[in-house]
């Protein structure tokens, strides 16, 4: 008789054999453990040298900065110029290869490589004291002037925060007439060390009587300037200026 029936269940595994053991695979414990103490090792040795040129790297950046403060507070001696030379054109060389529009987005603003000063005369409005008619130096309104790197005194004085060759401007605008002495505008110069107060510039112009015209007398020069002098403008007379057409200005050309 044929056997029909059929099962979806495997036949029951076959007992082992009298004496019959099963093979055990190749131990490798010891490359194991070898393998796991060197991965540790170098694991370790790259955190730790990832330590070290990240403690060097902040060290010198460090050292690079509170030298460059020294040199700007002028506390190294003679022979450390050469030194802070180098040290500044390391990093004027570093920001010059920064586009400018980026360096504008990163400063918040135009990008000036150095010391500059653009002033507008005091108005009326924030004359309280009328202290632009009393002096015949004109007076500034620093909230609606440019200063970067140079400092504004009483009112008046660019005081020179960085030695160099600097390029210096004014123009005045006068809208009346002097019928005793011409219209005058000059830059004059402080020199704290010599102790002396020096014209370093000065320009004309004159008005018809007959007419109700303004001119403009402007000035312009090339000086080399120290720490902490100063420079400000003065008029033949303080009431003829038109306040809404004088500026002041100077920037560092090396």
């Amino acid at each position: 008789m044929i056997n029909t029936f059929h099962s979806s269940y495997n036949p029951p595994p076959v007992p082992p054999r009298a004496g019959y053991s099963k093979p055990q695979p190749a131990s490798n414990t010891s490359l194991v453990k070898f393998l796991s103490v060197m991965l540790l090792l170098l694991m370790i040795l790259n955190f730790g040298g990832f330590l070290y040129l990240f403690q060097r790297l902040n060290t010198g950046s460090y050292e690079d900065v509170k030298r460059l403060q020294d040199c700007v507070d002028q506390s190294t001696g003679d022979d450390s110029n050469t030194e802070c030379g180098k040290l500044m054109e390391k990093y004027k060389a570093i920001i010059a290869k920064v586009p400018n529009e980026q360096l504008s987005k990163l400063t918040g603003g135009p990008h000036l490589t150095g010391p500059a000063a653009h002033m507008t005369a005091l108005t009326e409005h924030k004359d309280k004291t009328s202290g632009f008619l009393k002096t015949k130096r004109l007076l500034w309104d620093e909230g609606h002037s440019l200063l970067q790197d140079v400092r504004l005194s009483e009112q008046e004085k660019l005081t020179i925060q960085y030695s160099g060759t600097y390029f210096i401007y004014s123009q005045v605008t006068f809208s009346k007439n002097s019928h005793s002495t011409s219209l005058k505008q000059s830059i004059r110069i402080i020199r704290p060390k010599k102790q002396e107060d020096k014209e370093l510039l000065k320009s004309f112009c004159s008005l018809n009587p007959d007419s109700s015209n303004m001119c403009t007398a402007s000035l312009a020069g090339v000086f080399r300037l120290e720490k902490d002098q100063q420079l400000y403008v003065t008029v033949t007379n303080t009431s003829l200026v038109n306040r809404d057409s004088c500026n002041f200005g100077l920037f560092k050309l090396r």
